[in-house]
């Protein structure tokens, strides 16, 4: 038997009961044909499940009698990178894609060569945060990932969990990501350190070095960061066998 079709609910009653999705849920199911009476599966983003039946689907809305909301257990291992904050919107393009990929946390570095930004931080981050509901909505990742609000680089690395393994990705680097985490113990999750426009310093490296981050490349090509980040978070993903299905 086929699995039931997905859809996102941003807030599944414990217990369950009569709930409507939100507009983009009912787009979604009208995309995928859905019907009255049909069986789904609605998540809510902060690993929350529940089967679930169609009981009223039109063009404006949809409406889901649900069954008690189950807990799924967290992606596991789990990535976190860091990003040295960005120019402008980028840091949206690159959280929508982290999202979708599953990444569990984004934390904003400040960093030499970051570009500070002006503006309204509460608001910001809140924004951050509803793209990233939205990007696991969109791809039916069980869990969102977490944006942490900007903070200087090594505060954050000095953050890490002790058994975390740790890379540095610096297009200085000799040492292949295979070579790196060939030489590295198993840990529970992966931290991963990803500069902004213009780089990492060469102190901002060796500092995270001796915090124990090995430094990795990319490859011989220069990417701009909204490249850079997506793409070391899928090679680490499918490394930890995160991406296989």
């Amino acid at each position: 038997m086929d699995r039931p079709r997905r859809l996102f609910a941003p807030e599944l009653p414990p217990a369950g009961g009569l709930i409507e999705l939100p507009d983009e849920s009912a787009r979604h199911a009208r995309v995928l044909r859905l019907v009255a009476g049909q069986r789904v599966e609605l998540f809510d983003g902060r690993l929350g499940q529940a089967d679930a039946v169609i009981e009223a689907l039109s063009r404006e809305r949809i409406v889901c009698r649900t069954q008690p909301r189950q807990l799924l257990p967290a992606p596991a291992p789990a990535l976190h990178l860091v990003l040295g904050v960005p120019k402008g919107s980028k840091v949206e393009d690159v959280l929508r894609m982290l999202a979708e990929l599953g990444v569990a946390s984004l934390h904003l570095a400040q960093c030499e060569r970051s570009v500070p930004r002006a503006g309204d931080a509460p608001a910001r981050m809140a924004r951050l945060a509803r793209v990233a509901l939205e990007a696991c909505a969109q791809s039916g990742q069980p869990l969102a990932t977490t944006v942490l609000a900007p903070a200087p680089l090594l505060q954050v690395a000095d953050a890490v969990p002790g058994a975390a393994r740790r890379l540095v990705f610096w297009e200085r680097a000799r040492t292949a990501l295979d070579a790196a985490l060939a030489g590295a113990q198993s840990g529970p999750e992966v931290w991963a350190v990803v500069g902004p426009e213009g780089g990492l310093s060469e102190r901002e490296v060796a500092e995270l070095q001796a915090r124990g981050f090995a430094a990795v490349g990319l490859g011989s090509a220069l990417l701009r960061v909204e490249t850079a980040a997506p793409v070391a978070a899928a090679l680490l993903l499918d490394r930890m066998g995160r991406l296989q299905g």
